[in-house]
C-alpha cells in the first residue's frame, strides 16, 4: 500500500504539468484517467527487471475495488481437479460464462485483479459466470493452462460462452479449439493473439498504454517454456462460433489483434468488433474511468445476451 501510495504521488505532478504544457496525450483522458495510465506505468516500468514472480506479487499486492461483488454470490470450487469461482447473479439465465482472466499468464486472479470484471459481467448479463483459476506461469509453462481449461469445460454441461481478457482471450480461443466441448460464443476483450508481437502499434502506442513490448516479451518466454513462440499465435478455424472482439485504438497490441478479426473474418466466423478509439490495452477494466470503456463494457455485455447457439455450430 505504501509503494502505491509513493507511486500515486510521484506520477501527480507530471501528469499536471504535462497536461498544462500539452494538453491531454489523448483528446478524451481525463486528468484522472490520465493520471491512472501514467500510475500503472511507472509501477510497471519500476517492477520491469524483477523476476516475474516477483511481478504476480505486485500485481496481487494492488488495491482493486470491487462494488459489483456485492451484486452477485460468489462460490469456490473444484472441478476437474482445477480451482473455481463462481459468479451468481440473481435468477441468473440458462447458458453460462466461462471466464479465463488475463495477467500474460503468470499472475491475475478473480480473487483480486479481475474480482470486479467477473462480478460486473455476471450481474450486468445475468449470466453465471465460471472463473478458472489455471496454473502459472514460470511454474507451469504451456501447455498447463490449456490443460486446465480443457479439464473444465469439458466437465459441464449446457450451453457455455467462452471470455477471457488479454492471455485470457487467448486461452478462450485456445480452448474452443482444442477441446470436444464447445462454446455458443466467444467474447475476447484485447486479447493476447501472437506472442511474437509483430504489430507496429507495439511502437506507435507505447507512449499511451501501461505496458511495454520488451517486458512482455520476458513473460512471452516464461510463459512458452519449451513450445516455439509461433506455436502459440491465434490462428482462425471455421468451428469457431460467434465471437465478440474488444480492442483500445491506443493499445501496443492494437495491430496484432486487427489482423485477427481479419484472419477470423477470412474464416468465415461471424465477427462483432468494437473499437475504442483513445482506450489503452484492456480498456473494459477502466469502466469508472472512461466513458469509452463503459461504452466498450456494455458492448460486450450485450453480445452476451443476443448471441445464441447456431445449428451445427455447438
Amino acid at each position: 500500500m505504501l509503494r502505491a501510495l509513493r507511486l500515486l504521488l510521484v506520477t501527480f505532478f507530471p501528469t499536471l504539468r504535462s497536461r498544462l504544457r500539452d494538453g491531454p496525450a489523448r483528446p478524451t483522458w481525463s486528468f484522472l484517467f490520465e493520471w491512472t495510465i501514467r500510475f500503472l506505468r511507472r509501477d510497471w516500468d519500476e517492477t520491469a527487471e524483477w523476476t516475474l514472480l516477483q511481478q504476480r506479487e505486485n500485481v496481487a499486492r494492488r488495491p482493486y475495488p470491487a462494488p459489483s461483488l456485492k451484486k452477485v454470490v460468489v462460490r469456490d470450487e473444484v472441478i476437474a481437479g482445477v480451482p473455481v469461482r463462481r459468479f451468481v447473479p440473481p435468477a441468473p439465465g440458462a447458458a453460462r460464462v466461462v471466464f479465463f482472466h488475463g495477467g500474460s499468464y503468470i499472475s491475475g486472479s478473480t480473487r483480486h485483479s479481475h474480482a470486479e470484471l467477473a462480478a460486473h459481467l455476471a450481474a450486468a448479463s445475468g449470466l453465471e459466470l465460471m472463473a478458472v483459476e489455471y496454473r502459472l506461469a514460470p511454474e507451469h509453462p504451456w501447455p498447463a493452462q490449456l490443460e486446465d481449461a480443457r479439464a473444465v469445460v469439458e466437465a459441464l454441461d449446457g450451453p457455455l460462452f467462452f471470455a477471457g481478457d488479454s492471455a485470457g482471450g487467448h486461452l478462450a480461443v485456445k480452448t474452443a479449439q482444442a477441446s470436444a466441448r464447445k462454446p455458443v460464443g466467444l467474447l475476447l476483450l484485447s486479447p493476447w493473439v501472437d506472442f511474437e508481437m509483430p504489430g507496429v502499434s507495439f511502437t506507435l502506442n507505447d507512449r499511451f498504454d501501461f505496458g511495454d513490448r520488451a517486458v512482455l516479451a520476458r513473460q512471452a518466454s516464461g510463459v512458452a517454456g519449451a513450445t516455439p513462440l509461433r506455436e502459440l499465435k491465434l490462428e482462425a478455424s471455421a468451428d469457431l462460433p460467434d465471437t465478440f472482439v474488444s480492442v483500445g485504438g491506443a493499445e501496443i497490441p492494437r495491430d496484432d489483434i486487427l489482423a485477427f478479426v481479419e484472419r477470423l473474418r477470412a474464416a468465415k466466423v461471424p465477427v462483432t468488433l468494437h473499437v475504442a478509439d483513445d482506450l489503452p490495452h484492456n480498456g473494459t477494466l477502466f469502466e469508472a474511468y472512461h466513458p469509452q470503456a463503459r461504452a466498450a463494457f456494455e458492448a460486450a455485455v450485450a453480445f452476451l445476451r443476443r448471441a445464441r447457439p447456431a445449428p451445427g455450430r455447438h
